[in-house]
C-alpha cells in the first residue's frame, strides 16, 4: 500500500509543477542595444494555497493531447507575451530607419517683448544743418552766376542755385521717421528639412534592428517549444493519474470481494473474526487510496488546465505512443540533427551576429557625418531692418568627432568583451547539448528496460494474486498470503504504469533535446490570441470588484 500512496503523491506533485519548471531552461538572448527584446517570462499569479480546481460539468468533454497543444498555443500567457514582444521588435525597425531617412519638422513660437524697442534715422537739428548747407551752397552759386559774363553759364548756375534752395526747403519740411527694432509681439515659424548624406552608424544599426526581430521570432518559437514540452508532460501526468484511479478502483473491488469471502468463511467457522476485521481494514484503506487517487487526478488536470487556459473540467485519454527517435540512430547523427534544429543554437548564432554588428557600430562612431539641412522661416517682425516675412537657407553640415572623453573607446572595449562572452556561450551550448543528448539517450534506454521489467513483474504478480485467491477459496492459502499477493499485484500495476509514463516522457524529452518536439507532436502553426476588447473589459470589471488600497485597513 505504501508504494501506491507514494506513487500517487509523486504524480500529484509533478502535475502541480508549472511549465517553466518542467521545461528545459533556454538561455535568454543578451540585448546588444537598448531596444533589443527580452525573452518572455510568465507573470501569472500563483494564488495563495497552490491548490487549483475546475468547474464541474456534465458530461465531461474529452481533450486530446493534440487539442491540448492547440489550446496552449492560443491561450498561453507566455506565448501571448512573446507575440507582443515580437510586434515591439518589428516596431523598432521603423525607429532604426530614422537614422537614414529624411526628417521634416515644423516649429513656431510667440514672443512678447517689453518694452518695445524703437529707433530713428537722424534728428531735427541734423535736418536743419543739412538745409542750411544746401541753402548756403545755393546762395554761393547765385552769387557766382551774377559774375559770369556768359548768359548760358549764368542761366545754368541760377538753375542749380534754385535746385539747391528747393532741396533745402524739402529737407526742412521732412519729419523724423521712427521704426520698430524689437516689437512687443512677434510670431516666428520655421519649416526644417534634414537629410543625412553620410552616417557610418546607419548600416549596422539597421542590420541590428532586423536581427533583433529575427532573434525575437526565434525566442517566440523557443517559448512555444517549451510550452509544448510542459503541456506534454502535464498531459501524461494527468493520464497516469487517471490510470492510478482505475488501479485504485480495481483494488477496492478486489478488497470488497475478499471481505465478502472472509465474512462467508467466518460464518462457516473457517476463519476468525480477527481475519474478517483485517479484511475490512484493507477495504477501508483501499477506499481511502481511491479517494486520494481521485484527488491527485483532479490536481493533475487542474495543472494541465492552467497551461491550456481552461476553467471547466474535462477528461483525458491515453495518447498514441511517442515515436522512438532513438531507434537506429547513432549519437553523432543525433548531434548533427540537434545542430540543425535546436532553436537555442540558432538564437545564439543570431546573438553573436548582433554582438559583432554592435562592435562595428562602435567603430563607426569615429567616422564623420554629413547632412543636408533646408529651412524656411517666417516672422511677423518686418517693421524694422527686415522687410521680407519669408526667408530660407540651405546648409550642408559636417562633423568629425575628435575626442569625446573616451566614451567611444570605452564602447569599443565593452562591445568586444560582450562578443567574447557570446562566443564562450557557443562553446558552452555545444558541450551542454552533447551532455543532454547522451544523458537523454541513456535515460530512454533505462526507461525501456524498466518497462519490460515492470511488465514482467506485473504479469507474475497478477498470476500470483489469482492463485492466492483461488487457494484461499479452497482453504489452502491463508489470509496473509492473499493480502501479500494482492498488495504485490497492485504495486506492480502502479510500477508498470509509472514505467510506461516515464518512457513516453523520456522520448518526448529526447525530441525536445533534438529541437524536434514541435514537428513530432504535429501542431499547426496557431497564432496566440491577442488582447481583445472583451478581455480588457472583463479585466476592468474584475478590478472594480477589488477594494481600493485607500479603503484597506
Amino acid at each position: 500500500m505504501t508504494v501506491i500512496r507514494v506513487a500517487l503523491f509523486v504524480v500529484a506533485v509533478l502535475a502541480a509543477l508549472p511549465s517553466s519548471a518542467q521545461s528545459r531552461g533556454a538561455p535568454a538572448a543578451p540585448a546588444p542595444q537598448a531596444d533589443a527584446p527580452s525573452m518572455p517570462v510568465s507573470a501569472a499569479p500563483t494564488g495563495t494555497t497552490g491548490l487549483f480546481g475546475l468547474r464541474p460539468v456534465e458530461p465531461l468533454p474529452v481533450v486530446t493531447l493534440e487539442q491540448a497543444f492547440g489550446l496552449a498555443a492560443r491561450r498561453s500567457t507566455d506565448l501571448r507575451v512573446a507575440a507582443a514582444q515580437l510586434r515591439a521588435a518589428e516596431a523598432n525597425i521603423t525607429k532604426a530607419w530614422a537614422v537614414v531617412l529624411p526628417q521634416l519638422s515644423l516649429g513656431a513660437n510667440y514672443t512678447f517683448n517689453t518694452p518695445e524697442q524703437t529707433a530713428k534715422f537722424g534728428s531735427e537739428e541734423q535736418l536743419q544743418q543739412q538745409a542750411l548747407l544746401f541753402r548756403s551752397l545755393g546762395d554761393l552759386t547765385a552769387q557766382s552766376a551774377a559774375l559770369t559774363p556768359d548768359p548760358r553759364q549764368r542761366q545754368a548756375a541760377l538753375e542749380r542755385a534754385a535746385q539747391l534752395g528747393a532741396a533745402a526747403d524739402q529737407i526742412e519740411s521732412q519729419e523724423i521717421t521712427e521704426f520698430v527694432i524689437q516689437p512687443a509681439h512677434v510670431v516666428d515659424g520655421a519649416l526644417t528639412f534634414a537629410m543625412p548624406l553620410f552616417s557610418g552608424r546607419a548600416l549596422p544599426l539597421l542590420q541590428n534592428a532586423y536581427g533583433a526581430v529575427a532573434l525575437t521570432r526565434l525566442g517566440t518559437q523557443q517559448a512555444r517549444a517549451a510550452v509544448l514540452w510542459g503541456v506534454a508532460r502535464a498531459y501524461l501526468q494527468a493520464v497516469a493519474a487517471k490510470s492510478f484511479v482505475a488501479i485504485a478502483d480495481e483494488q477496492v473491488a478486489s478488497a470488497t470481494r475478499h471481505h465478502a469471502l472472509a465474512e462467508q468463511r467466518a460464518a462457516q467457522g473457517m476463519m476468525t473474526a480477527l481475519a474478517v476485521e483485517r479484511a475490512l481494514l484493507d477495504l477501508k484503506k483501499a477506499e481511502q487510496q481511491a479517494i486520494q487517487a481521485r484527488g491527485a487526478q483532479r490536481m493533475a488536470k487542474a495543472a494541465l488546465a492552467g497551461l491550456i487556459g481552461r476553467l471547466d473540467d474535462f477528461e483525458v485519454v491515453a495518447p498514441p505512443p511517442v515515436v522512438a527517435l532513438e531507434e537506429g540512430a547513432a549519437i553523432d547523427a543525433l548531434l548533427a540533427r540537434a545542430w540543425q534544429k535546436r532553436l537555442d543554437l540558432r538564437m545564439q548564432k543570431e546573438t553573436v551576429a548582433l554582438a559583432e554588428r554592435t562592435r562595428t557600430e562602435t567603430w563607426t562612431r569615429l567616422l564623420p557625418s554629413v547632412q543636408l539641412v533646408a529651412q524656411g522661416r517666417y516672422t511677423t517682425n518686418t517693421a524694422g531692418l527686415v522687410g521680407e516675412p519669408l526667408t530660407g537657407a540651405v546648409i550642408v553640415q559636417a562633423s568629425l568627432p575628435i575626442f569625446d572623453g573616451g566614451m567611444t573607446m570605452g564602447a569599443i572595449e565593452e562591445a568586444t568583451a560582450k562578443l567574447d562572452a557570446e562566443l564562450l556561450r557557443v562553446r558552452q551550448l555545444e558541450e551542454t547539448i552533447e551532455r543532454e543528448l547522451r544523458g537523454t539517450l541513456d535515460d530512454v534506454a533505462l526507461k525501456k528496460e524498466s518497462v519490460a521489467t515492470t511488465a514482467a513483474v506485473a504479469a507474475l504478480a497478477h498470476k500470483q494474486a489469482d492463485n492466492a485467491s483461488a487457494l484461499f477459496a479452497q482453504g489452502v492459502a491463508t489470509d496473509t498470503d492473499v493480502r501479500d499477493a494482492r498488495f504485490a499485484h497492485f504495486a506492480a500495476d502502479v510500477d508498470a504504469a509509472r514505467a510506461r509514463l516515464d518512457l513516453q516522457t523520456a522520448r518526448l524529452g529526447l525530441a525536445y533535446a533534438l529541437g524536434e518536439l514541435a514537428g513530432l507532436v504535429k501542431v499547426e502553426d496557431i497564432a496566440p490570441d491577442v488582447l481583445a476588447p472583451d478581455d480588457v473589459a472583463a479585466a476592468r470589471a474584475a478590478l472594480d470588484r477589488v477594494p481600493s488600497a485607500a479603503g484597506a485597513r
